[in-house]
């Protein structure tokens, strides 16, 4: 995952372009080839309230200073643009200048992300340190840069079936436009990759799982527009994934009424990670925005670690490949693998048996008694067993993950002391 990271990294990327292709593609070949169905739609097309954009096409940028020296050298870095920029060549005085440039003054040793997605105008991203040093005199500047009134914008999807011909539906969602950013960008794609390949080699799925990677915000409601009722019809569970590559504490936004599956399980799943922190829907900011909205109103989480705008090389050139670690993507994948697991294990059973059922003879439990002796866990799981508790509300009982319960669940099923609740009609020993 983190070569993976590396590899993208240096690549321009915006939420149309040939960039945002080659990265798909990558992704793409990462996961095997063949994997994903990347599709377009033409710019100006109408999708809900939004057109989307023309589309951007970025060869070179800089500035020459009055001293003839080349600075905000988009090959450098290529933050430096204003991301969506118009194409100038033009000289200019410093006051004129200082109307074009983004800089951050209470962090002056980064250079910040800017985007004008939907407004036309130019722009470059400086160091506050350097533009602070600016002196008076002509600037060349030079953005060689295009708008496609006739381009596309693109985006791809991958569904991976169920294996028990089932047809909801598991949502994973994550973003690739921004350019150079390893923890707000990459740690999410790169994640998502590697879990869609787990997955495809699973030889069970109870769930279909809908991979989407799409630019922000208005690949998502191109998305939605195009597949919105099958989606409200089909969606059981939805995770957008932003910003899981850092090393601190997790993070998840909840949806608006806190009460889906995917706030179920997601915080069961991370609320006992070290300084876990929950978040309302007013502290949203990715994808989730989209997938949640009123008329939308599908069950989408955001899942980070530490939540995208409070940490501070947030949208900087400090979000670098050292600010996110093999450990910090491989924990991400893992916990990401937890919530799937737990998923994968939830039903509502219901006991088969009145009363206790006699656990000894089927070796679930002991069958010499020396006094006092701790109740097994086949026992604590049974008595909740009420066609009304899910897996999920058993194992937070029992203060265990979900999923650690898939080998008792099997074998009580193997001995017929539990049923999935809509199996059990009058008689609860049928």
């Amino acid at each position: 995952m983190y070569e993976l990271a590396c590899e993208l990294f240096p690549i321009c990327r915006s939420i149309t372009g040939a960039g945002f292709r080659q990265s798909l593609k990558i992704l793409d070949e990462a996961m095997g080839g063949g994997i994903l169905k990347i599709h377009s739609i033409a710019s100006g097309s109408k999708v809900f309230d939004w057109e989307v954009p023309a589309e951007w096409e970025i060869n070179d940028a800089y500035i020459i200073t009055p001293d003839g020296e080349k600075i905000c050298d988009f090959k450098q870095n290529n933050l430096h643009v204003l991301n969506y920029s118009e194409g100038i060549d033009d000289e200019i005085s410093l006051d004129e200048l200082q109307e074009h440039l983004y800089s951050i003054e209470n962090y002056p040793d980064a250079i910040p992300y800017v985007t004008s997605y939907y407004k036309r105008r130019w722009g470059f991203c400086i160091k506050h340190e350097d533009r602070v040093k600016l002196k008076e005199g002509k600037y060349k500047v030079f953005i060689d840069a295009k708008h496609h009134e006739n381009g596309v914008l693109n985006y791809a999807d991958l569904l991976i079936p169920s294996t028990q011909k089932i047809k909801d539906e598991i949502l994973i969602s994550t973003y690739l436009c921004h350019p150079s950013m390893a923890n707000n960008e990459l740690s999410g794609p790169v994640v998502a990759a590697f879990l869609a390949k787990w997955l495809l080699e699973l030889k069970e799925r109870k769930y279909n799982y809908r991979f989407i990677f799409a630019p922000e915000t208005i690949g998502s409601i191109v998305y939605l527009n195009k597949h919105l009722k099958h989606l409200q019809k089909h969606t059981k569970a939805g995770f957008a994934l932003s910003c899981i590559g850092d090393d601190n504490a997790y993070s998840l936004i909840q949806t608006p009424n806190e009460n889906t599956l995917a706030d179920k399980v997601a915080l069961h799943t991370l609320k006992d990670k070290n300084n876990f922190k929950k978040f309302s829907f007013l502290d949203r900011g990715g994808n989730e925005r989209q997938f949640c909205s009123p008329l939308v109103n599908l069950p989408v989480v955001c899942v980070c670690r530490t939540r995208f705008g409070d940490y501070k090389e947030y949208h900087t050139s400090k979000d670098d490949l050292s600010f996110i670690s093999q450990t910090s993507l491989q924990n991400s994948f893992q916990t990401l693998q937890e919530i799937i697991m737990n998923l994968e294990v939830n039903e509502i059973y219901q006991i088969t048996t009145f009363c206790e059922p006699n656990l000894g003879k089927r070796d679930l439990y002991h069958t010499l008694n020396q006094g006092v002796t701790k109740k097994p866990i086949s026992a604590d799981f049974l008595a909740f067993c009420d066609g009304k508790n899910d897996v999920l509300d058993i194992a937070s009982k029992l203060n265990i993950q979900a999923y650690e319960l898939k080998d008792l669940i099997e074998k009580l099923k193997f001995h017929r002391l539990v049923k999935p609740s809509e199996e059990i009609h009058d008689n609860p020993h049928q």
